[in-house]
C-alpha cells in the first residue's frame, strides 16, 4: 500500500475491522474536514474495488462503544461509507475560497466524500491521479521516495516538506558547529571570554579553602603552620577577591566590544539570506514573523556563543575540578554526599526536552502574534474604511491570549518542575553536614572542622553551576530553535537561483520570446497555459484580459521573478535561466499597479533605481512622468520625507514618483503594468504622450485595463484562461468582433453612461 501520509495502529486496526486487508490496498490518503463539513481526521482507503472513507478521533482508551485500537490510544468512528470503483467516474479536487472538495462523479451527480483545508491539497490530488490510473488500467504511477513528507527516522511530519529536515531529529551538535564558522572573525575575543572565566572560577575554587579550611586549620589552630598571622591569610584572601574582581571587570569589557558587533553581523546574515529568496518564499509567511527571526534569533543565538557555551563550558570544568578537590579530601564522604546528583541530573535531561518543546510552541505564538499586529497596522486604513476596529481588537486579543496561555504554561512548568528537581540535588548538601559531622565528632577519618567547612564549600560551588545549568536549558532551547530556524534559512535554495554559467548580456537590444510557456503558482492551477509570442527589439504590445487571466504573470516571468515549468521565455535569443540577474534586472524597469514608496524623501524614492544619478537628471525623470509639477509645490519639494509618519501621497502621486523611478532607470525593456490605473484622464493624457516618446527604440510591454492606453500598441494580445485567444491590432480586433470588441463596447458604455450622469 502507499501512504500517502501516515496511517495510524488505530486507523489500521478500524479498517481492518471493516474488512479491509490494508497493506494489499492501493493508496490511503488523510484529509481534515468529512462530508458534514466537521473538522476532524478523514481517512481515505483507495482499493481495488473503490474507495472507504471513515471519519474519526484518536483518544486515549476510555470507556465506551464503537472504540477500536490497541495499547493506550483509541479510535473513535464517527462515519463511515464506501463507495465501489464500477459506480464512480470521475474523482476530482474542487478548489473552493478557503477550503476544498473531493468530489466522485456518478452519472449526472457529484456526491462529496470529504472536505479539506488546502493543507491537505496534495495528498487528495495525488489519490485522484492514482484512483485515475486505477479506473483506467493504466499501470501505478511510480512512487518517488523524495516526495515522502514524514521522517524515515522518527515517523514525525517534517514541517517543510520540501527541505525534508526533521526538527526532533536534528543534529543539534551540527547546529551548533554551523554556525561555529560565523564566529571565526571573533574566535580571539571567545577564546578572551573563555579565559578569564577560566581564571574567575580557579579564583573562585581558591576563595573557600583560604577563608575556610586554610583559615581555621592553619591559623587559628595552635598546631597551624601560620597560627596567629592573621593579617596575612586575610590579605590572601582580598588579593584574590580583588583579583577576581578585575578578572570580571575584564570579562565584561571584552563580551561589551564584541556582543554588538556579533548581534549586528548576525542579523545582517539572516537579512541577506532572506533577501536573497525567491519571491515564492514571501507569499507564504507574514512579514511579522520574518521580522522576527531577524531581531529576536539573532539575539539568542549571540547569547548562545557569547554567554551561554562559555559559562557551560567553565561550569562543566568547575564542576570536574572540585569533585577532584573533593575526592582528594575525603572520598567516602564524597561518595556519599554526590549519590543524588546522578538522578538529579537524569531528572534535569528529561526536563531540558519538554521545556524546548514548550518554548518553541511559545515562539510560534508570539510570531503569530506580531504577524497579526504586523498585518493589523499595516491595513489600518481598510480597517478604518469598513469599521473593523472591534473585529481586528478581537483578533489580536484571541491570538495575544494564545500567546499568554503558551507563556503561562512554559512559566508554570519551569517555576515548579526545575526548582523540585533542585530540591534533589540540595540533598548533597544535606548528606555532607550529616555525614561529615558525624565524622567530625567521632574523630573518624581524620576530618577536623576546617576541612569539613571546605568541603561544604565545594560542594556549593559544584552545585551551584548545576543549579545555573538549570537554569539555562530554557535559553538553550530558545536558542537551538533560534538556529535551527537560522539555519534553515541559510540552506534553503531559492526556487529561482542564480544560473550556474550565466551568459552576460553586454548589450541588451530588447526582443522577448515565450516559446510554449506553462505557469502555475499553485499545482494543478495552471495560470499561463502553453503561450507563445514575440514582442521585437524597440516594439510595442499591449496585454489585456479579465482579473487573474494571467497579465501580470507574463510580466514576473519576463523579469524571472519566477520561471516557467515549461517552455522558455527569452531576451535577444537567450534563455532568461541563463542570464544573470544583475543583467537582466538591469535592462528591464517595472511600473505595477502595486506601487511601494520606501522611508526617506521623494528624491532618494526616485533615485533608488539609479543611485548615481544627478539631481537634474531625476528632476528630468519627474518631469517625464508627470510628477514634478505636484512634488515643487510640496513644502520641501524633492526634500520631502514620505512614509512612518510623515507626508502620505494619494494614489495617482505616488504612482507618478513610481513611474518617475522606472524612467531613471533607462531599460531597454518597459513593462507598464497598469501603470496609470489610479490616475485622472487628464494626467493619465500626459503621461501616456510622455511614455510615448520614452519608448521609442524600446521595447514597451503595456498591461491596461483601460483599452485607450493600448491603441498606440504595435500589436494587442487578449489573454483568457491563460491563453493567447485573439491578437492583432486595435481596429483587427474590433473588426472581429470577439472577446477585444467585447470589452471595448463594455467600456464605451460605462464612458458613455458617466458622461450621462456628469
Amino acid at each position: 500500500m502507499r501512504e500517502i501520509d501516515r496511517i495510524s495502529p488505530e486507523v489500521l486496526c478500524a479498517f481492518e475491522q471493516k474488512g479491509f486487508s490494508v497493506q494489499d490496498s492501493i493508496a490511503y490518503a488523510l484529509s481534515d474536514v468529512d462530508a458534514q463539513g466537521v473538522r476532524t481526521d478523514c481517512s481515505l482507503l483507495l482499493t481495488a474495488d473503490g474507495i472507504a472513507v471513515m471519519s474519526g478521533t484518536t483518544t486515549l482508551r476510555a470507556a465506551g462503544k464503537t472504540i477500536t485500537g490497541k495499547g493506550e490510544r483509541a479510535y473513535r468512528e464517527i462515519a463511515y461509507a464506501f463507495y465501489p470503483l464500477d459506480e464512480i467516474e470521475n474523482l476530482r479536487v474542487e478548489e473552493q475560497v478557503s477550503t476544498l472538495r473531493l468530489v466522485a462523479k456518478k452519472g449526472d451527480q457529484y456526491t462529496l466524500l470529504c472536505g479539506g483545508s488546502f493543507t491537505v491539497k496534495d495528498s487528495l490530488v495525488t489519490l485522484c491521479r492514482l484512483f485515475d490510473a486505477l479506473k483506467g488500467g493504466r499501470p501505478l504511477p511510480e512512487e518517488n521516495q523524495a516526495d515522502s513528507k514524514y521522517c524515515p527516522r522518527c515517523g514525525r511530519r517534517y514541517a517543510d516538506v520540501d527541505r525534508k529536515i526533521c526538527p526532533h531529529c536534528m543534529d543539534k551538535a551540527a547546529l551548533i558547529k554551523k554556525m561555529w564558522f560565523f564566529l571565526s572573525r571573533y574566535k580571539f575575543s571567545v577564546a578572551a571570554i573563555l579565559l578569564t572565566l577560566t581564571l574567575s572560577s580557579a579564583l573562585s575554587i581558591l576563595a573557600p579553602y583560604l577563608s575556610s579550611g586554610f583559615y581555621f586549620d592553619q591559623v587559628l589552630s595552635e598546631d597551624g603552620a601560620f597560627y596567629g598571622q592573621l593579617l596575612l591569610v586575610i590579605g590572601l584572601i582580598v588579593v584574590t577577591r580583588l583579583l577576581n574582581t578585575f578578572v570580571s571587570i575584564g570579562n565584561g569589557i571584552v563580551t561589551a566590544r564584541v556582543s554588538n558587533n556579533l548581534v549586528c553581523d548576525l542579523r545582517k546574515v539572516i537579512f541577506s539570506s532572506i533577501e536573497r529568496l525567491s519571491v515564492s518564499f514571501f507569499s507564504g509567511r507574514q512579514t511579522g514573523g520574518l521580522m522576527s527571526q531577524v531581531d529576536n534569533d539573532s539575539e539568542a543565538i549571540y547569547w548562545l556563543f557569547c554567554d551561554g557555551l562559555p559559562y557551560y563550558i567553565i561550569n562543566i570544568v568547575q564542576i570536574v575540578a572540585v569533585l577532584v578537590l573533593m575526592t582528594v579530601i575525603n572520598p567516602v564522604l564524597t561518595l556519599l554526599s554526590v549519590i543524588t546528583i546522578p538522578p538529579a541530573l537524569f531528572v534535569y535531561v528529561r526536563l531540558f526536552h519538554h521545556s524546548r518543546k514548550l518554548h518553541a510552541k511559545r515562539w510560534t505564538k508570539r510570531r503569530i502574534m506580531t504577524g497579526v499586529l504586523a498585518d493589523s497596522l499595516s491595513g489600518v486604513r481598510v480597517v478604518k474604511a469598513f469599521a473593523k476596529e472591534k473585529q481586528e481588537v478581537d483578533r489580536f486579543s484571541r491570538v495575544n491570549r494564545e500567546r499568554m496561555l503558551a507563556d503561562r504554561e512554559a512559566s508554570i512548568y519551569n517555576a515548579t518542575a526545575f526548582p523540585l528537581a533542585s530540591l534533589l540535588m540540595r540533598m548533597s548538601l544535606f548528606l555532607a553536614w550529616g555525614f561529615g559531622g558525624w565524622f567530625v565528632a567521632h574523630g573518624m577519618m581524620g576530618l577536623s572542622y576546617g576541612i569539613l567547612l571546605t568541603f561544604i564549600a565545594y560542594i556549593g560551588i559544584m552545585t551551584s553551576p548545576l543549579f545555573t545549568l538549570a537554569d539555562m536549558t530554557f535559553q538553550f532551547s530558545n536558542c537551538l530553535n533560534s538556529i535551527q530556524r537560522m539555519a534553515e534559512i541559510m540552506d534553503a535554495i531559492p526556487d529561482v537561483p542564480e544560473p550556474v554559467d550565466p551568459v552576460p548580456l553586454s548589450e541588451c537590444k530588447g526582443s522577448v520570446r515565450f516559446d510554449d510557456v506553462s505557469f502555475s503558482y499553485v499545482k494543478n492551477r495552471t495560470v499561463i497555459d502553453h503561450m507563445s509570442f514575440e514582442v521585437p527589439a524597440g516594439g510595442k504590445i499591449g496585454i489585456v484580459g479579465h482579473t487573474g487571466a494571467g497579465k501580470s504573470t507574463i510580466a514576473n516571468l519576463i523579469l524571472r521573478l519566477y520561471d516557467a515549468e515549461e517552455g522558455s521565455v527569452s531576451i535577444d535569443g537567450i534563455n532568461v535561466r541563463r542570464l544573470p540577474f544583475a543583467d537582466l534586472r538591469k535592462n528591464i524597469a517595472i511600473v505595477s499597479q502595486e506601487t511601494y514608496l520606501f522611508y526617506g524623501s521623494i528624491f532618494e524614492n526616485i533615485r533608488y533605481a539609479r543611485p548615481d544619478a544627478t539631481y537634474e537628471e531625476v528632476i528630468a525623470a519627474a518631469k517625464t512622468a508627470g510628477a514634478h509639477d505636484f512634488i515643487v509645490k510640496l513644502d520641501n519639494g524633492y526634500d520631502t520625507m514620505i512614509g512612518f509618519g510623515y507626508r502620505d501621497l494619494s494614489g495617482g502621486e505616488r504612482q507618478r514618483v513610481s513611474i518617475a523611478r522606472a524612467l531613471l532607470h533607462d531599460p531597454k525593456i518597459l513593462i507598464l503594468d497598469e501603470a496609470t490605473s489610479a490616475m485622472d484622464t487628464e494626467t493619465e493624457m500626459k503621461i501616456q504622450k510622455a511614455l510615448d516618446k520614452l519608448s521609442k527604440g524600446r521595447t514597451t510591454i503595456t498591461i491596461a485595463h483601460r483599452l485607450s492606453t493600448l491603441r498606440g500598441s504595435d500589436e494587442l494580445y487578449v489573454i483568457e484562461d491563460g491563453k493567447i485567444c485573439e491578437r492583432g491590432t486595435h481596429e483587427q480586433l474590433l473588426a472581429k468582433e470577439g472577446v477585444y470588441h467585447r470589452l471595448y463596447t463594455l467600456q464605451a458604455e460605462a464612458l458613455k453612461n458617466i458622461v450621462l450622469e456628469d
